[in-house]
């Protein structure tokens, strides 16, 4: 079943004109999917419509099951995907308003010797409405809605995996959440941290990404 959240809002028209819709449904349905809304939730659209979407696509890929409280603030979440893989995220309190840390992979082919996410090598990719899928859900839990009414301010890609070793994806992840017609978080508000894929920051610079990347530097030599 494929993740409706993978789309941006043109492909999404272009989905629904498809399946024989007016091409401006797909901007309710937006609208909603970005609020962390079901296809059920959405009451601005028709039943059969509803039923349709459900028969062929996934709303919120991600759920939160489980969730830790710090007494700084920090929230650590548990996330079972539409597959029942499972990742996590962090969500940190500042000043400034929240950060949000994602996840890209469940699991993670690094093998770090410090990070337990590579413990079991990578299991898979997560897609680019994966990812959004953990801004979505932490947005509505925090009552957030979309642009000035969001409560997601920054994000890290700096959970489970690494980010440059799901480059399409996450560059994808990166264009949908800076959408203004959703979320509208700026690019330079938007954190990548990589272990050090030399190739693909060569890429991340040619595409001109308007990111913070940070590198994860464990010792001078590999052998190290």
């Amino acid at each position: 079943m494929e993740i409706l959240l993978d789309y941006t809002l043109k492909e999404m028209q272009e989905k629904l004109v498809a399946m024989g819709e007016q091409k401006y449904r797909a901007k309710q349905i937006y609208t909603g999917l970005y609020q962390g809304k079901s296809f059920n939730e959405m009451s601005n659209i028709s039943e059969k419509l509803k039923q349709k979407l459900i028969e062929n696509f996934n709303a919120q890929p991600v759920q939160i099951i489980d969730k830790k409280f710090s007494v700084d603030g920090t929230v650590k979440f548990l996330y079972k995907l539409h597959d029942n893989n499972i990742i996590e995220g962090v969500l940190m309190k500042y000043k400034y308003g929240y950060t949000l840390c994602v996840s890209t992979q469940v699991g993670c082919r690094m093998r770090c010797a410090f990070c337990a996410s590579g413990l079991d090598g990578l299991i898979r990719n997560l897609s680019a409405g994966e990812i959004l899928g953990q801004v979505t859900e932490v947005n509505q839990f925090l009552e957030g809605s979309l642009k000035e009414e969001r409560k997601i301010t920054n994000i890290v890609l700096m959970g489970s995996g690494e980010p440059l070793d799901n480059y399409d994806n996450v560059k994808k992840f990166i264009n949908l959440v800076n959408d203004e017609n959703g979320l509208n978080i700026s690019e330079r508000n938007i954190s990548l941290s990589t272990c050090g894929l030399v190739e693909k920051i060569y890429q991340l610079a040619d595409d001109d990404l308007q990111i913070t990347l940070t590198i994860s530097l464990h010792a001078p030599f590999d052998a190290m």
